[in-house]
């Protein structure tokens, strides 16, 4: 995730950012992002106009949109949750984790839209807990060498207490729409999907990322942010591997448009084997 500020502004990756700063201070990496967050955007717009929900089912499908991992409140247990929030990843699961599991649902499969996506770790493991029963999360220091790894458990349904009401592992065909915008944290994700063998990824490839994001200041007060020595790994059979690497789809979308059009898409998935 790279956030910059200059001359007061604030932006991310899905900001018009012409109208705000030059091109010229942005380097290269930025400036891909920027451009392949475009062509999602613009194909999502054509189906969804203004407003994409965080939350819509389809048949049978639950799709939960995250375009931006957040995590905004110091205490979900505060107030109920009881509406479709974009803006709060971990209102948005604990909404739709209630949707899911309420009496009479029609729901099957559960689609996660990481098509545009990067942001906060908080609220990313609290996703990958939902859909896997627990999140394993490792870091490695790229300075000492050091690994270390923690495993997490949340409880999504706000009753104090950690069961399987507080996930989706079981019982549900579970997917994760990714695509070159898929950066970070909206790597990571997937990299803990793919590691599990649990959830089917559809889409394209991931844009890579597996360092946590230091902040920096120039001595003349712009703040800018670059990758740390903390790098987010997997592990498997003991060893850590690096998330850097784009995560491979399992299937293909090649068009743009086919990750909006959830109907057609609700469709494919039924037919997947």
């Amino acid at each position: 995730m790279c956030i910059i500020t200059r001359g007061g502004y604030l932006f991310d990756r899905n900001t018009s950012v012409e109208s705000i700063v030059s091109m010229s201070y942005l380097g290269p990496s930025i400036r891909k992002s920027f451009k392949l967050g475009s062509v999602y955007e613009n194909a999502r717009k054509a189906v969804y106009r203004a407003w994409v929900p965080g939350y819509e089912e389809v048949g049978d499908t639950a799709f939960i949109t995250v375009d931006h991992f957040t995590a905004n409140r110091p205490d979900y247990y505060d107030m109920m949750i009881d509406r479709d929030n974009p803006q709060d990843t971990i209102d948005l699961i604990i909404y739709a984790n209630s949707q899911i599991k309420r009496e009479g649902s029609p729901v099957k499969n559960i689609v996660i839209d990481l098509s545009n996506n990067g942001g906060n770790a908080d609220a990313a493991i609290f996703v990958i807990f939902w859909f896997l029963g627990e999140a394993d999360i490792a870091l490695r220091d790229t300075f000492t060498g050091a690994e270390t790894n923690a495993i997490y458990l949340t409880d999504v349904n706000l009753d104090g207490q950690y069961d399987d009401q507080d996930n989706v592992a079981n019982g549900y065909r579970l997917y994760c729409l990714t695509s070159n915008n898929s950066f970070s944290c909206g790597n990571l994700v997937p990299a803990a999907f793919r590691s599990s063998g649990r959830v089917t990824l559809i889409g394209q490839p991931t844009g890579g990322g597996s360092c946590v994001v230091q902040p920096c200041t120039t001595a003349a007060g712009t703040l800018f942010q670059i990758s740390g020595n903390k790098q987010v790994s997997i592990i498997k059979n003991g060893s850590f591997y690096n998330t850097d690497g784009v995560i491979e789809p399992d299937f293909r979308l090649e068009k743009p448009e086919s990750f909006y059009d959830r109907p057609a898409l609700v469709e494919y998935l039924h037919n997947l084997k």
